[in-house]
């Protein structure tokens, strides 16, 4: 039969799936897994992520980890840390050098050298600022032409719809200036802000304790001023002028020199000085954010904080996302120019002298969960990752050598793996009130240091942390100032040297045997003829991960006949048993370093921070208290580094060691992985400054990202095709009867 026209004028309806198919086909070629906006996608954006909530972005509040890794990029502070340099090192940032402490008697007399801390009345530190530094520019710096804050009662409807303060259509800067120190450390004293470091300032820092006394009088008499005008307090809190309260332990002696004042010697302020506790807040910033208005469109500035820093708040949803961009306004800060010859070799001092930062955007995404995480880091839309415990094998493999390296896939992807051993350690704690487990009577001496030996934490490493960590030999993390290195650190109570292999092993079990006989438990069993029972007292009901290592815990108790059980209680029930010492063994105590000196760790020994006695305001959580550790750690504490000091931190050590309050644990070891094309990374385990050093290959990225990404279309192209001739055929021949 001949062709004709009318037929696909009758039946053209049977053809329609053929070119939708089309179009759908080529619809699917738009479509992709990149998680990020579009705009950012290609651009100079580094991309990580956070899985807590954060609390809190107030220099004044913040404390966690996570918080400081993103407010850190925003505030800085008199000093930091070198990037490259180790052992860790300060260095200036906003100060113009690292202060040397000056001290005086109690008669105001000036003390030569490094007096002796009881001859300390009174030390001083002086600190100059570097000239023309600048904030991120902000509202809270615009002004009117008549010299008065632009934004001072501003009118609900100006905030209308505004979701940051950078949307406000006027925004200033201005020079830093040794005032905005005044308000940033007189801000701590604010019982209000209930800042987790002002108990341990107040103990150094002249008239802390004074200065809250003042604020709280200041608060009243400003609440019931404002009551009178009508205004809701609780809603609209008032605002103490901390620039005019008195602080005798902050003095500003001109615009850019401020002094510290002490009570007493204590040269660990300088580290104290490479927190943001001490970045400068500018009063107008609190006076912007004071604003009924302001509060009202929810800016605070716990959200949107306000620095000199390399990066400023671009977006700020916690919950969700945290952008932060470069500051124009940064000054010229180079790339450090002096490292050791393994950062050479690494490519780190490649950019020295650069201009900084090189990235012009962090973006931070809240990941709840880690699976999540881990495949958008192998699909490289995370430029960093750690390591989730189920990929663990995936990621690391075990080298000729025996130690831990990238697996054959990770290495294929041009991935590379840092490790460092963190400054913490978690133990395993005895109650030192506890009439069975402490005192430090020989016999109960030698229960504690037999319960050591068995519990043998790198069993305990390479069952529950794939190996990530090293077994403690003290308190003192390595690469913290008096951490002893090879057979010197070992703990003789409780380990021996191992030639072969180099390193510290348990003492055998026999010796815990006989240990456990002379403290009075031959076998395990008491005097009165029942087998010794001890308790673990936690607050992990219904943690699965916890079930596990407390089995382990118990076959490591039953090597002694000793039966351990549980008692556990909900958190508010375990954290009033702690302070209060109503509890007897506890597991997996942890401590993480503020700042590289061993003062930080021994301190956590010291009679007068016992949890107990100072009804939880103290870190001494098992109560210990020995006047011959006390004497050492009181002359050490506030010694200059030196032989001597080395020499006082070793007898400290090895008193521990004797006493044995704790099972000392174990330091975790922290895996990071980064892409090749992030460049720059070294670990660092103190600062968190360290953003504007980092440097990402975008073009390697890009290409890295489709290769891995390149989606397996033709399947899906195939079945399109296949069901649209199949509806095209049934639609053709419908239309021919």
């Amino acid at each position: 039969m001949a062709f004709s026209p009318s037929i696909l004028r009758d039946r053209w309806p049977a053809l329609l799936p053929i070119p939708l198919a089309i179009l759908l086909c080529l619809g699917l070629t738009l479509f992709t897994n990149d998680p990020w906006p579009a705009e950012l996608a290609d651009s100079n954006t580094f991309f990580t992520s956070y899985a807590s909530s954060i609390k809190s972005l107030d220099p004044s509040v913040s404390y966690y980890v996570h918080e400081g890794q993103i407010l850190d990029c925003i505030v800085e502070m008199p000093l930091a840390y070198d990037y490259l340099a180790r052992p860790y090192r300060l260095t200036p940032m906003l100060a113009d050098a690292v202060p040397v402490p000056a001290y005086f008697d109690r008669q105001g007399r000036p003390l030569p050298g490094d007096p002796a801390a009881e001859q300390v009345g009174k030390a001083e530190y002086v600190i100059t600022l570097k000239p023309g530094i600048r904030y991120q520019a902000h509202p809270c710096f615009a002004m009117r032409p008549d010299g008065s804050p632009r934004y001072h009662n501003v009118r609900p409807a100006e905030l209308r719809d505004i979701t940051s303060p950078y949307q406000l259509p006027e925004i200033a800067t201005r020079e830093l200036r040794a005032e905005d120190f005044k308000v940033a450390v007189t801000r701590l004293c604010d019982p209000r802000l209930a800042s987790p470091v002002y108990s341990t300032l107040a103990s150094f820092i002249s008239g802390m304790a004074e200065c809250s006394q003042l604020i709280r009088e200041d608060i009243q008499r400003l609440e019931e001023e404002a009551r009178r005008n009508g205004r809701d307090v609780d809603s609209h809190p008032v605002l103490p002028d901390y620039r005019a309260l008195p602080l005798a332990g902050i003095e500003v002696l001109d615009d850019l020199t401020f002094k510290i004042i002490l009570s007493r010697k204590y040269p660990q302020l300088v580290y104290w000085l490479a927190m943001h506790f001490f970045a400068p807040i500018p009063w107008e910033a609190l006076v912007f954010y004071q604003e009924p208005a302001v509060i009202d469109a929810r800016l605070s500035f716990q959200n949107w904080p306000i620095g000199t820093g390399a990066y400023q708040m671009a977006v700020c949803r916690p919950e969700d996302r945290i952008i932060l961009e470069r500051n124009p306004d940064f000054r010229f800060d180079p790339y450090p120019s002096q490292g050791n010859p393994e950062d050479a070799a690494a490519g780190l001092l490649a950019d020295a002298g650069r201009p900084t930062p090189f990235i012009d955007r962090l973006y931070f995404q809240f990941e709840r969960e880690s699976i999540p995480n881990w495949i958008k880091f192998l699909q490289g839309y995370y430029d960093d990752s750690g390591i989730p415990n189920d990929m663990f094998d995936a990621a690391v493999a075990m080298n000729p050598n025996g130690d831990l390296g990238l697996s054959d896939d990770m290495r294929s992807r041009g991935i590379r793996l840092t490790t460092a051993v963190a400054p913490t350690i978690f133990y395993f704690g005895f109650n030192m009130l506890d009439p069975v487990v402490g005192g430090l009577a020989p016999e109960r001496q030698k229960l504690r240091q037999a319960i050591s030996i068995v519990l043998d934490y790198q069993e305990f490493i390479d069952i529950f942390r794939n190996g990530r960590g090293i077994p403690a030999q003290g308190i003192i993390p390595p690469g913290i100032y008096g951490a002893e290195t090879g057979q010197a650190s070992v703990n003789p109570f409780i380990d021996r040297w191992d030639e072969v292999r180099q390193r510290p092993t348990r003492r055998p079990l026999e010796d815990a045997r006989r240990l456990l006989a002379e403290a009075g438990y031959p076998n395990g069993i008491g005097s009165d003829g029942a087998p010794l029972r001890l308790y673990l007292d936690h607050a992990k009901a219904g943690d699965s991960s916890f079930k596990a290592q407390f089995q382990w815990l118990k076959n490591c108790f039953q090597q002694l006949g000793i039966d351990i059980q549980e008692r556990p209680s909900d958190l508010n029930r375990w954290r009033n048993k702690l302070n209060t010492g109503n509890w007897q063994i506890i597991f997996n105590k942890g401590w993480l370093a503020d700042y590289p000196d061993p003062e930080n760790f021994l301190f956590l020994f010291y009679s007068a921070n016992a949890t107990a006695k100072t009804q939880g305001r103290g870190a001494n959580y098992v109560n210990y208290e020995s006047p011959d550790f006390d004497r050492v750690f009181k002359k050490m504490e506030t010694m200059a580094d030196g032989e001597e000091r080395l020499e006082l931190i070793r007898q400290a050590n090895r008193i521990l060691q004797e006493h044995a309050p704790c099972c000392w644990g174990f330091h975790p070891t922290d895996f990071t992985l980064t892409h090749g094309w992030l460049k720059n990374y070294k670990p660092h385990q103190m600062g968190k400054t360290f953003m504007k050093y980092r440097r990402i290959d975008n073009a390697a990225r890009t290409a890295a990202q489709q290769t891995w990404n390149r989606p397996q279309r033709w399947p899906v192209y195939v079945t399109i095709g296949l069901v649209a001739l199949v509806i095209t055929a049934a639609l053709w021949k419908r239309s021919e009867n």
